[in-house]
């Protein structure tokens, strides 16, 4: 796999652009928080965000590799150099420290009206990714998730890469066969990334692609397909920058809730319910 971060430096750098087209003030770091799967940063004006930082507690991702001391000793910085400074780092679990930072940076900027004056179509914000897809579509995903289970008879073929073991994420059935379930999803190793995209007309890829580095590449083998889309808290981020790299559809989240969220993202050590009582989903589309 490749490691490129070249997305997310003209990211903060179009950031940049647009704060100053938009007299904004970025928010100065006030707290980060390192969790099982997740980096959050909370900012000051109420830009917090979140992105996964391949570490659990399978062990599949390797050990956490994160300069506490560095991290600490950027507290009170502002979130442009808090980002600079994480968004090329090596260490995949610093990165996303990087990346929570674009998407608090982000946030003022993926409210309604910010993102039609841009020329962006939002869509309603139950728009699930299955509604995309046609049945004599071949779809493949980028990263096995919950939402596998509605696209399910949706498409003509349901493919799904993943960089960790089959068993962390489906059931092993033993019955007069012995087959892994959903039976209809068809699983590749990440080694066979190029074959699995390669054959699909509809990609979706995950946001920690941002965080490893491998959305260009991902985007190389996706050429072929008619739609290419991003999921995940990890891509909640202005996606000016991925719709000129060929995204065409964005399914994420916005911040409605910056105080709860901080309050939540210590409290719970799960993501899951802070995200659904603090964000709303946000999804975009580029112009044709």
């Amino acid at each position: 796999m490749k490691d490129n971060t070249e997305i997310l430096e003209k990211t903060l750098a179009r950031l940049q652009k647009l704060y100053s087209e938009e007299g904004l003030e970025p928010g100065f770091l006030l707290k980060a928080g390192i969790k099982p799967g997740w980096n959050v940063v909370i900012g000051s004006h109420g830009q917090c965000g979140m992105a996964m930082n391949f570490t659990d507690s399978s062990g599949d991702f390797g050990s956490e590799e994160i300069d506490l001391e560095r991290l600490k000793s950027l507290i009170g910085k502002d979130l442009f150099a808090v980002a600079d400074h994480y968004i090329t780092r090596s260490s995949f679990q610093e990165r996303s420290i990087g990346v929570a930072s674009i998407s608090g940076l982000s946030q003022p900027l993926l409210l309604p009206d910010k993102l039609k004056k841009r020329g962006y179509i939002l869509r309603g914000k139950d728009i699930d990714l299955s509604s995309f897809l046609k049945p004599e579509d071949i779809l493949t995903v980028v990263g096995y998730g919950g939402g596998i289970k509605r696209l399910l008879g949706k498409c003509r073929e349901l493919h799904v890469t993943d960089i960790r073991p089959r068993n962390r994420f489906q059931t092993l059935m033993i019955g007069e066969t012995i087959e892994y379930t959903p039976k209809e999803v068809i699983v590749y190793p990440e080694e066979e990334n190029r074959l699995a995209i390669g054959k699909a007309t509809v990609v979706w890829i995950t946001g920690s692609s941002l965080i490893n580095g491998t959305l260009k590449e991902l985007m190389d083998y996706a050429a072929g397909a008619r739609l290419v889309g991003m999921y995940g808290a990890s891509v909640s981020i202005i996606p000016d920058v991925l719709f000129e790299e060929g995204v065409d559809f964005i399914h994420s989240y916005r911040m409605s809730n910056p105080i709860a969220f901080e309050k939540g993202a210590f409290d719970d050590i799960h993501m899951e319910p802070v995200m659904q009582a603090t964000q709303q989903q946000v999804a975009i589309e580029r112009l044709p």
